[in-house]
């Protein structure tokens, strides 16, 4: 730990031009994606947990959520959420859920695995953009929404035990203006810890530019790190290396997930691992999606037909897919 902190102190002196202008990328990201896509529905998912939203609406959802996520219909808007508000935000809520007391500590486990998606203003206005318009985002988003849904229907057919609610839950008493202030509270504390963590990424982004020669490496590392630059670094590839980056969400959005589940003592191997299947079904939904819907974006890049054989339902990506599936089985089971 000393070791790396040292070496970080090092990198961040040596190349602190790099650093610096990756950090001022950072700052403008948040002030011009971030903030006006996220905060929002970071208030929204406070309010609902506050004024009662969740429980009413789980009273009349419980029967399909505990059908097909084996949750408690208390997790309906949170789900609903956590597809439309952006990556931290179904995070932020399942966060919220515990620490009022209003679902088990398992529950909160298991719905943190899949409730991680990137917001349709994020995918369709920034994404979108790269690739020729808004029907190539409105694409990404149905994608990353499908697959979501999907993981959370396996998770819950792979697990060994249903999780149930320990009892009937009362609203909260709260008042819609004291839930109000402190759900805007609550999410501007949490944008800060959000957009701390996009310019710290950003910052290592800026060295690792200096550093690496190679574009492609380049190009991967980055894009693992943080969404945002993947979608920006990707766009010469084909539209489902973008899927892939999106659906995997990078180790900063990781981070900033983490942090928002606060006591949710999530399984960070099994996370990453999921993570890692949510972009590949990311990705083939979007092969599916562009050939029905999008079908002359087949070229959006010179790469694209060089690549497109990779996630097209070819016997190597069906292979790649029963593995990863396997493993993911594997992994479950010894939960």
């Amino acid at each position: 730990m000393l070791a790396m902190t040292g070496i970080i102190c090092l990198l961040l002196t040596t190349f602190s031009e790099g650093s610096k202008k990756g950090a001022a990328e950072g700052i403008a990201l948040c002030l011009k994606v971030l903030v006006p896509s996220l905060f929002p529905f970071m208030a929204a998912a406070g309010l609902a947990v506050r004024t009662g939203l969740c429980q009413r609406l789980g009273r009349l959802l419980r029967k399909p959520t505990m059908w097909l996520f084996g949750l408690d219909g208390v997790f309906a808007p949170v789900i609903l959420l956590s597809l439309i508000g952006g990556y931290p935000v179904g995070a932020r809520a399942i966060g919220n859920l515990l620490r009022e007391g209003q679902v088990s500590q398992e529950q909160a486990k298991r719905a943190a695995l899949f409730c991680v998606c990137a917001g349709p203003g994020f995918l369709i206005g920034f994404a979108g953009g790269f690739y020729g318009g808004t029907t190539v985002g409105m694409v990404l988003f149905g994608a990353q929404a499908a697959s979501a849904v999907v993981l959370g229907i396996g998770i819950n057919i792979l697990s060994k035990k249903h999780i149930f609610s320990l009892k009937e839950l009362s609203s909260p008493s709260l008042s819609f203006g004291d839930a109000l202030v402190n759900a805007a509270s609550d999410a501007a504390r949490g944008m800060v810890g959000i957009c701390s963590l996009v310019v710290l990424f950003g910052a290592f982004g800026g060295i690792m530019t200096e550093v690496i020669s190679s574009p492609a490496v380049s190009d991967i590392l980055l894009s693992a790190m943080e969404v945002c630059t993947a979608v920006q670094r990707l766009q010469r590839y084909p539209v489902e290396f973008c899927a892939f980056a999106v659906g995997f969400g990078g180790l900063c959005v990781h981070c900033q997930i983490f942090a928002a589940l606060g006591g949710v003592p999530v399984n960070k191997f099994l996370f990453f691992f999921i993570r890692i299947l949510q972009g590949l079904h990311t990705a083939n939904f979007t092969h599916l999606g562009l050939q029905l819907f999008v079908r002359e974006t087949a070229v959006f890049s010179t790469a694209s037909a060089e690549y497109a054989g990779f996630f097209g339902g070819s016997v190597i990506s069906g292979a790649a897919l029963l593995s990863v599936a396997i493993g993911f089985l594997l992994t479950l089971r010894k939960q």
